[in-house]
């Protein structure tokens, strides 16, 4: 292993080169990626940067979040440099976090580097080396150098055209359309933002929004989306660092209701027996299937959907937690959580490591049977969570629900009502279809 220092240049013999980010704290906080360069330091184009939703490209292929590959006898002639970086900016991190830690292996079949940059604290991205052309061969240049103005900059800086929008004047009125102009037509299409998301929403947070694009797949039938409850179990215990010591106990039951918008007619999707729904038909959601508790094989309870995203209608996640479970606060649950999670799938089907993920935690504790801790729409092709957590009446066993604009409903009328899966053959609720509320209607 040769120790290579921050600026140095070396000859490389091998034809295929791993790159990997390794050290204390790197997984999960720095994401690798590499951008192919020509002559004049530019992408060719958008397809130039390899990152996690764009994992390849001629002759470099990303491995995990840490490792990349690059085959150079592969890489196109015209490319003349590959640059490694590295990003904290999906984490809210800086590299200071890592700082001391970090290093870089670079290895071949018969050569092989090691690069530790020094000197970081606010960057937010990494020049970590590069692979350049120098006559017939290639070297390796450590390059070490940080970006403090973050990912858009450093992308914009190559060539790569960043979905970042733009300021909007305000004293100056809008120019009148041509007389050819026809204001009815629809306006273009808003660019699609490729960065991953990595989010969580809590009763602390500024902005209880956040949004994927699910666009970003361009067409990919491998892409996934799933939404469900996860939650640790009553009693369970955790570490200092949040980790999950031991798992508790206790069932909550999960609802998805789902309101069509052209019909304003809903249907609610559950675990229970001939109401899992299906993806051939509306609301496109297929239900995994009752959870069968905390702690089973060591994990949480997990109740969730997939879904095929579709612009016609909104969906709530609610939670039950009343009749056969007694009364008591949601959130004594051992922090339930729902998932939003959107990403090529992996062996078992679910969006795989390099997903992005949205996190709604239930916002508070109060003696309620019903929460709804997720509010989701879909609309030109991004998804919007609303992760405000929002309550039944105590001591009601009326689930909420839209009305037929879809505001959220703490009673509506004629709406499904919970009741004993035990007395009622595993069913949990009166009803599971009808027609949603006129805004202002209760029981």
């Amino acid at each position: 292993m040769t120790v290579v220092s921050k600026g140095s240049k070396s000859d490389l013999s091998d034809s295929r080169y791993t790159i990997t980010l390794s050290g204390s704290g790197v997984r999960g906080i720095v994401d690798i990626a590499a951008v192919l360069l020509d002559q004049s330091g530019k992408v060719r184009s958008d397809n130039d940067f390899v990152f996690f939703n764009n994992p390849t490209a001629h002759g470099v292929s990303l491995i995990s979040d840490e490792s990349i590959t690059v085959d150079l006898a592969a890489v196109p002639a015209d490319v003349h440099r590959v640059v490694i970086t590295g990003s904290t900016e999906a984490q809210n991190a800086q590299f200071g976090r890592v700082a001391g830690s970090l290093s870089v292996d670079i290895r071949g079949n018969a050569q092989a580097f090691t690069f530790v940059p020094d000197g970081l604290s606010v960057e937010t991205v990494l020049q970590v080396v590069g692979l350049y052309r120098r006559g017939a061969g290639w070297r390796l240049d450590a390059i070490g150098q940080g970006y403090s103005q973050g990912l858009a900059a450093f992308a914009t800086e190559h060539g790569i055209v960043v979905d970042e929008p733009s300021p909007q004047p305000t004293a100056v009125p809008a120019p009148p359309p041509p007389p050819q102009a026809r204001p009815s037509q629809t306006p273009p299409a808003s660019p699609i933002n490729f960065s991953k998301v990595k989010v969580s929403l809590d009763k602390n947070s500024y902005d209880k929004t956040a949004r994927i694009d699910l666009r970003k797949s361009q067409g990919d039938p491998s892409w996934v989306l799933t939404v469900g409850l996860e939650w640790d179990g009553r009693d369970a215990v955790y570490g200092p660092n949040g980790e999950v010591r031991r798992y508790g106990y206790g069932d909550l039951d999960v609802y998805f209701f789902c309101r069509n918008e052209e019909t304003n007619k809903y249907v609610v999707i559950s675990g229970e027996s001939r109401h899992r729904g299906s993806l051939d038909v509306w609301p496109y959601i297929q239900h995994s299937g009752d959870s069968k508790g905390p702690g089973n094989g060591n994990k949480p309870a997990t109740e969730q959907v997939w879904v095929k995203p579709n612009e016609n209608g909104d969906l709530l996640v609610n939670v039950y937690q009343s009749v056969d479970n007694g009364t008591g606060a949601i959130d004594e649950f051992g922090k339930p959580r729902v998932a939003i999670r959107y990403g090529r799938a992996a062996a078992n089907g679910l969006p795989g490591p390099d997903a992005d993920e949205i996190l709604v935690y239930v916002g508070n504790s109060r003696d309620s049977y019903w929460a709804t801790i997720a509010h989701i729409d879909v609309q030109d092709g991004v998804l919007t969570v609303d992760g405000e957590t929002r309550y039944s009446e105590p001591g009601s066993e009326n689930m909420p629900g839209l009305d037929i604009s879809g505001n959220w409903v703490q009673e509506p009328r004629n709406g499904p009502v919970g009741r004993s899966k035990k007395s009622n053959r595993g069913i949990g609720l009166t009803k599971y279809t009808g027609k949603c509320s006129v805004p202002g209607e209760v029981w």
